[in-house]
């Protein structure tokens, strides 16, 4: 994290503010002004201080999952609708991250594996229940969430039966949307196509979540009571000290090694497992004459 770039926010008020200055102008953004799922989401975000950031070393924190430990990487793409995507991805796991004391490592392992399916089923999916003029503005390409909510590969026509359903029962449908990405990261090799790179990605991101829990069971427990801390201090009702006494921690030379990445071994780490699945994603993807998507200064 350079350190002359974090953007400190402890009122809600000035989370919403900063928030809405990142969208671009589009589909997300209305849904944040006119108090739509968006800004329901944001609501649950802004319980606690947060922070924004620009990286230090942008390669191994691209993938270093700071929004568990309150932050949100300030990124940038070719096509600003899909940095909103990113964004609202990385707010929506902070927003919906549950914390513990005395946290063992199967209960963490089972909370962090939900938080990762539901904020990629909310991003990947049922966004695009919601916002549905989203998708043709996205990505040229296929995406997983167009085999069933665009089933005639008119993105412009959404299949109808499953955006009733989703305004009838948010909650039921997010689920079935979310155990139908499911069937195929579970499924066995001979009920999928294997060359298929979204298909690819989904199965080959759940080895990276795995591979991820390993090398976080010796200090998870660090950032789990700290986020505890964060999350008494900020109900005490003392949100700006909370916040400053969160980021003096994660910038402390115990964590970061000296330099300006906090919990720098984690983050080196995954992000050799993370080049591995870029690889075979890529692979697929040119393939099937497809490109895939990359933030710019990605590493």
């Amino acid at each position: 994290m350079k350190s002359e770039t974090i953007v400190a926010l402890a009122d809600k008020a000035d989370i919403h503010d900063y928030v809405m200055s990142l969208w671009s102008d589009g589909p997300i953004k209305r849904s944040h002004q006119e108090g739509g799922l968006v800004k329901r989401v944001i609501d649950r975000f802004a319980r606690m201080p947060r922070f924004f950031f620009a990286p230090s070393e942008q390669t191994i924190e691209w993938t270093h999952f700071s929004p568990w430990w309150g932050g949100i990487l300030l990124c940038d793409y070719d096509n600003p609708l899909i940095r909103d995507l990113r964004y609202l991805h990385e707010i929506y796991h902070a927003a919906t991250m549950p914390y513990l004391r005395d946290c063992n490592l199967a209960t963490f392992e089972a909370m962090n594996f939900r938080n990762e399916r539901e904020a990629s089923c909310f991003t990947e999916i049922a966004i695009y229940c919601e916002l549905p003029d989203l998708r043709r503005q996205a990505f040229d390409h296929p995406i997983f969430a167009d085999r069933f909510l665009f089933p005639s590969g008119d993105r412009t026509t959404p299949d109808q039966a499953w955006l009733r359903r989703w305004r009838e029962d948010r909650p039921l449908t997010f689920q079935a949307l979310m155990y139908e990405r499911a069937r195929v990261i579970l499924a066995s090799n001979d009920e999928i196509d294997q060359g298929d790179p979204q298909i690819v990605w989904l199965r080959r991101y759940g080895e990276q979540g795995a591979a991820w829990i390993r090398i976080w069971s010796e200090r998870f427990r660090l950032v789990q009571e700290e986020m505890v801390a964060l999350e008494e201090r900020s109900r005490s009702g003392d949100r700006r000290d909370a916040l400053a006494r969160h980021l003096d921690w994660l910038q402390s030379d115990t964590l970061t090694d000296g330099s300006d990445v906090p919990f720098r071994r984690e983050a080196e780490t995954f992000r050799r497992t993370f080049d591995e699945l870029i690889r075979v994603y890529d692979e697929a993807m040119t393939a099937r004459n497809q490109k895939a998507v990359r933030g710019r200064g990605e590493g």
